[in-house]
């Protein structure tokens, strides 16, 4: 197929005296409100889109396609419905892969893990804010529980 040729843009000499045009201190743009109670506020992190994420993770695309199919991820999705992957979305596929490839479940074994895995962080967190004021607790309530998710052969940090 034929293509037209781009114009050309000519290198202008610049007259004796005249400066490159220089960017401005500032934007003008004023820093963003908090907003009312009654607003819904959008945070958005660390969002890639699918191809993005896929590179991240060293795996096809369809493969994150079929996770989200058969409901182990939930990514969100723009007004065009592209599949965007937050950071911990990520951490859940890298999870999902060593749940399969290291311990051996199939898909089926990794979504009943995930729920108990969900299941025990949610107490984790609910103990925790419950012995907010009581350090030591704390200390003992997070030792026990990475002790509990060694044991399951899951990752501690997560």
């Amino acid at each position: 197929m034929y293509q037209q040729p781009r114009p050309r843009v000519e290198n202008r000499a610049r007259t004796p005296g005249q400066t490159h045009p220089t960017r401005p201190e500032t934007t003008g743009l004023v820093p963003a409100q908090p907003a009312a109670e009654d607003e819904a506020v959008i945070e958005m992190q660390g969002v890639y889109i699918i191809s993005v994420a896929a590179r991240i993770l060293d795996m096809h695309p369809q493969t994150l396609r079929k996770y989200e199919r058969l409901g182990l991820i939930n990514p969100g999705r723009t007004i065009g419905m592209l599949r965007l992957y937050s950071a911990e979305d990520i951490k859940k596929v890298r999870l999902i892969r060593y749940l399969s490839d290291e311990l051996g479940l199939n898909l089926a074994g990794v979504e009943f893990a995930l729920a108990a895995f969900d299941n025990m962080s949610a107490i984790k967190q609910r103990m925790s804010s419950r012995l907010d004021g009581i350090p030591t607790a704390q200390q003992v309530v997070q030792e026990e529980m990475d002790l509990l998710f060694e044991s399951l052969s899951l990752p501690v940090g997560r």
